[in-house]
């Protein structure tokens, strides 16, 4: 739990460097699409507590590094639409128990294991490795994952739930719920600045910087009041 919390503590300067990195590793789509863009449903900065705008950094920073790490590692692009889902999807189980994912535990196991495989064969292939594979387009909607899904796009939803679940550990950790739609605003809008150069994110880097330091010191004393006790 104390790495999770480590994680989050530096997440804004995490941020820049794997926006750099992101730009070298990760494949360009031309851009984002429009109406990806208008489907994130941007909020005024200005309206936007800081406890929203802390979920929303935190989006950024789990977003942005599975977006960007991916496809290098398995030779293709993440499903936006499903990663999301899986974010959606668990929150729903994390609140209700009779609710379950879209995927049993035997069917994440098999996924794992097949692009563990093709990670180990894309190593070995080194610059001989096949193209990485694009991803389908965003659309916004909801993904619902049958028999004929593709594996990527259930290995996407599984990327959604993971990143969910280090927002939840954040959560316990700072002893409140943050906004789950701001935490997604801040993975689609990682990916969509990933895609795009020129696309702006709805909160600023001055206030970005302020808010990241106000949860910093906030992480500090949380971990001096652990240290005492």
């Amino acid at each position: 739990m104390k790495k999770f919390v480590a994680l989050c503590a530096g997440a804004l300067v995490l941020l820049a460097c794997e926006a750099d990195e992101s730009s070298k590793t990760a494949p360009k789509e031309a851009n984002a699409p429009a109406a990806a863009q208008a489907e994130s449903a941007q909020a005024p900065q200005s309206q936007m507590t800081d406890e929203q705008v802390f979920a929303y950094i935190i989006g950024w920073e789990y977003g942005l590094p599975t977006y960007a790490n991916t496809p290098q590692r398995i030779g293709e692009m993440l499903d936006l639409d499903a990663m999301v889902q899986g974010i959606v999807d668990n929150e729903s189980v994390l609140k209700d128990s009779n609710r379950v994912l879209q995927l049993s535990p035997e069917a994440q196991n098999e996924i794992n294991e097949h692009y563990a495989k093709v990670s180990k064969e894309r190593q070995l292939a080194g610059e001989n490795a096949k193209p990485i594979a694009m991803a389908g387009p965003i659309t916004g909607k909801a993904v619902v994952i049958t028999d004929t899904t593709s594996m990527i796009v259930k290995y996407s939803y599984m990327q959604g739930v993971t990143i969910d679940m280090l927002f939840d550990a954040l959560e316990r950790n700072f002893g409140e719920e943050f906004e789950t739609r701001f935490f997604i605003q801040g993975v689609r809008e990682s990916i969509y600045g990933a895609m795009d150069p020129s696309f702006k994110k709805a909160v600023p880097d001055e206030r970005l910087r302020a808010v990241n330091s106000k949860f910093m010191q906030r992480m500090e004393k949380i971990r001096e009041e652990r240290r005492l006790h």
